[in-house]
């Protein structure tokens, strides 16, 4: 006879033996799934995260079961519907994850025509597909089309995400799960708080959403202010402070960078006049980018905010951002590139070597017209290979784009168009960060004037940052002519985020609206 002991290791052999087998066959699915697309039921399901289910299925020492007809699987698909249905409260879209599919699987489950057995295995992967997914999503964010180039690391923990999901299974607890995966950036949380009042109140005021603002029509602009939560929403038109709406017609103007005059003025009024719901877009959008951040090995990171023609070096354990700067960038027809890099090196005294399209398209006309301009702005003529030639010597009447043959560089100095400093980015754009010699259009609200390169106002204090030692400001401001760059190197590579945000909160912990200067939005 088998002892007690011994029939439980057997039992043990064999349910572990049964476990690797389903695994096996799930992992085998996944293999042999056409385009990552379960097709079932007249429906097709596109998995959205195939990579991180196989690595889920791969390291787990469980199934998530869901696609089971017993009370308990039926138990924690309710759960799991709960979670996805909160997922517009974070900026996400349910549908994202096989919501349909949820919603409709209770009543095909126990449909006497449903071929359970057969559909056992594609459940089981779209449950954990929708599952996998927003969690993943909710901690790291949903992939940005508009980053062009990514050159920095990501450190994208899916162990994190698989363990999760193995925590809300065996908890039922998901939002204590969901609350340790979200940023805890300051300006993530406002965000969130923001875009959820502004959401709930074009859900209870959708009249509200479209209408129009017109001088004079009171108890419309304040439903719009209402909106923005600066107003209550018991303020009336039959009897109201002026004050009262003289400061939040203030603080709207603030948020989205019209004039303070506390009047609703025509420029005002437009601003009133966008659609609630295309606010509530801005604000997603936002809230994601946020999350995007959180793929970054790096705790620190420098965020230029391209709408904002803004600055800022983030700390995701810190309440408020350690520096803070305008920039100038790209106009609209040389528009500067979203995408990340790294900052490795601070050259002082740079040269500027003029990108062919500038030396053609603006330079080349204006020494048809007039030779000494080179002389006059400090420019040397280079040949292909770096030799320095006599700009005199060439007829330049005679040369076009098809036949432009030389390199322009400004020689260094506080006359050179990046200034004495520049920040090396690693990116295919030929775009980085550096001084100017014309630091007053700092001054200007709309900063949005260079070809592509980010102007920065305070190029030492960066310097001294990144650098960890103080730079040597006289040296600098002493416009050497004649000095040769020197090149700086970092203990550390400093990342380098330039992102398209067209609402956000400022360096000092206030809501902004930014203009969609790039038109990506329309």
């Amino acid at each position: 006879m088998l002892g007690g002991l011994t029939v439980l290791v057997l039992a043990a052999l064999l349910f572990n033996k049964s476990f690797d087998n389903r695994r096996q066959k799930v992992l085998n699915y996944l293999l042999q799934l056409p385009d990552k697309v379960i097709a079932q039921n007249g429906d097709t399901h596109e998995l959205k995260n195939p990579e991180l289910l196989k690595k889920y299925y791969e390291q787990q020492a469980a199934l998530i079961a869901l696609a089971e007809r017993d009370s308990q699987a039926a138990r924690d698909r309710r759960m799991l519907l709960e979670m996805l249905r909160y997922a517009d409260s974070l900026g996400l879209d349910a549908d994202d994850y096989h919501e349909k599919y949820l919603r409709n699987y209770e009543q095909n489950v126990f449909n006497p025509e449903y071929k359970y057995e057969d559909n056992l295995l594609a459940g089981e992967v779209i449950f954990a597909d929708a599952a996998l997914s927003f969690l993943y999503d909710v901690a790291y964010g949903k992939n940005i089309e508009q980053i062009s180039f990514n050159g920095v690391d990501l450190n994208i923990d899916t162990n994190r995400i698989a363990n999760s999901l193995s925590q809300l299974l065996a908890s039922r607890n998901w939002k204590g799960v969901i609350d340790t995966l979200e940023p805890k950036m300051p300006e993530y949380l406002q965000l969130k708080a923001t875009y959820n009042h502004m959401r709930n109140f074009v859900f209870t005021h959708a009249e509200a959403d479209t209408m129009q603002c017109v001088a004079g029509a009171l108890q419309t602009i304040f439903s719009k202010l209402m909106a923005f939560d600066l107003l209550p929403e018991n303020f009336s038109a039959d009897s109201f402070d002026a004050n009262q709406l003289t400061v939040a017609i203030k603080t709207f103007q603030r948020i989205v960078g019209a004039d303070t005059t506390g009047i609703a003025d025509k420029r005002t009024l437009a601003e009133l006049n966008l659609p609630l719901s295309k606010r509530v877009e801005q604000l997603k959008s936002s809230l994601n980018y946020w999350r995007w951040t959180g793929r970054l090995k790096e705790q620190e990171f420098i965020f230029v905010n391209l709408p904002a023609a803004y600055l800022r070096i983030v700390k995701r354990d810190t309440t408020n951002s350690e520096m803070g700067m305008r920039v100038i960038v790209g106009k609209p027809g040389t528009r500067t590139p979203s995408f990340t890099a790294y900052v490795s090196k601070v050259i002082t005294y740079p040269y500027w070597t003029v990108p062919f399209s500038i030396a053609t398209k603006e330079i080349l006309p204006k020494l048809h017209k007039d030779s000494a301009y080179l002389e006059r702005n400090n420019f040397q003529v280079l040949d292909r290979k770096g030799n320095v030639l006599d700009a005199s010597s060439i007829n330049w009447k005679s040369l076009s784009a098809k036949n432009f043959n030389y390199v322009l560089r400004q020689s260094t100095g506080c006359d050179n168009a990046l200034g004495v400093m520049k920040f090396d980015l690693n990116s295919p754009f030929s775009i980085y960060l550096h001084d100017t010699n014309a630091r007053r259009l700092f001054a200007n609200n709309s900063r949005h004037l260079s070809h592509g390169c980010v102007r920065v106002e305070k190029p030492f204090m960066l310097a001294e940052y990144l650098l960890g030692s103080s730079v040597d400001t006289a040296y600098l401001n002493q416009c050497l002519r004649t000095e040769k760059p020197k090149e700086f190197r970092l203990k550390e590579k400093f990342p380098v985020l330039l992102l398209y945000l067209t609402a956000d909160v400022n360096a000092d912990g206030e809501l902004r609206f930014y203009k969609d200067v790039y038109g990506y939005e329309n």
